[in-house]
């Protein structure tokens, strides 16, 4: 159960809650929950709305979840309040108001102090009213068979710290699906991921989103949350295919961002041709993964090839063939 969120005063219901789950009995947990969220209490909105999002105790609904997560805003919570906003900038499972939610950061500041840096960012994007990039860079085009296109300078230094700082101590080893709802170590990637899931989502992060699908002739939400990857000496990811046969939706193009490239070795090598690529900070890197019939594209297997020095990151976006969001 996702009972993560510690108040200075806990309820006593809520530690009872926990108490219960830490004690293997998630049903009687998440009854307690219900009840505390019916009585209006932040607390209890704000725990049932995670549970409603990620699912466990609960079958996932991440619609009625935005639902609680707006109550329990409302009800003065501020991560919710946090996480109210990030939604309805991105409009996952729910509306989207652009405006109102950038409205809505500046009283959000003592919540979580990066909403200023969030800010700042954003009043230097050229944005449309409702969020989309008003230009897009000029792609070079690397290949044709493989489709890959280069977009230099598409993310600014800023933004590129401010994606990398996004990361800070919440990297992991790189996971797959185990099949059996788990999950177990990546057998061909030993790099260490983090990944900027939808309800941290910030608008910063969404416009950049947004920029993507611009690029990739896409729509927003098609793609896949944000990925941060980190290679340390020695870290790779061997000969793949982002197209994954298992899908019904399909990975179709591949986006990422170099946010460095101060380190050797690394090289985004697409191993059945000649083309080897290391970008600059900031450059954007584009792929398609099939043929214009659907099929896999053969010549998009592709490698990160090991670091020798220093540290690769890099931001990651699957862009699907169809709408993926809630």
């Amino acid at each position: 159960m996702a009972l993560q969120y510690s108040p200075q005063q806990k309820h006593p219901v809520m530690a009872r809650a926990e108490a219960l789950a830490g004690a293997g009995r998630p049903e009687e947990a998440m009854l307690l929950i219900r009840q505390l969220a019916a009585q209006g209490h932040p607390d209890g909105l704000f725990v049932f709305a995670r549970n409603l999002w990620g699912g466990g105790a609960l079958a996932s609904d991440p619609v009625a979840a935005r639902t609680q997560f707006d109550l329990a805003a409302k009800a003065g919570h501020g991560p919710a309040r946090i996480v109210s906003t990030n939604l309805l900038a991105s409009g996952i499972a729910g509306p989207r108001d652009w405006v109102a939610a950038l409205a809505r950061m500046s009283g959000e500041v003592t919540i979580d102090p990066r909403r200023k840096a969030q800010i700042d960012l954003l009043a230097k994007m050229a944005l449309t009213p409702a969020g989309n990039p008003e230009t897009c860079r000029k792609p070079e085009r690397l290949s044709d068979a493989p489709d890959v296109l280069r977009f230099p300078g598409f993310a600014t230094a800023a933004e590129c710290t401010y994606l990398l700082e996004s990361g800070g101590k919440n990297y992991r080893p790189a996971q797959i699906n185990d099949g059996r709802g788990g999950t177990r170590l990546d057998p061909i990637r030993n790099s260490d991921e983090f990944t900027i899931h939808w309800l941290i989502e910030d608008p910063v992060v969404h416009a950049i989103n947004r920029r993507i699908a611009a690029v990739a002739e896409s729509d927003a939400d098609r793609g896949e949350a944000i990925q941060l990857l980190r290679y340390r000496p020695g870290q790779q990811y061997r000969s793949h295919y982002d197209y994954n046969p298992q899908l019904d939706n399909q990975r179709v193009t591949t986006a990422l961002i170099y946010l460095n490239h101060d380190y050797k070795g690394g090289e985004t090598n697409f191993v059945k041709t000649p083309l080897k690529f290391k970008g600059r900070k900031g450059d954007l890197l584009l792929f398609r993964n099939i043929l214009p019939g659907g099929a896999v594209d053969p010549l998009s297997e592709h490698c990160g090839m090991p670091v020798i020095s220093g540290t690769k990151h890099i931001a990651s976006r699957w862009i699907r063939a169809e709408r993926f969001v809630p």
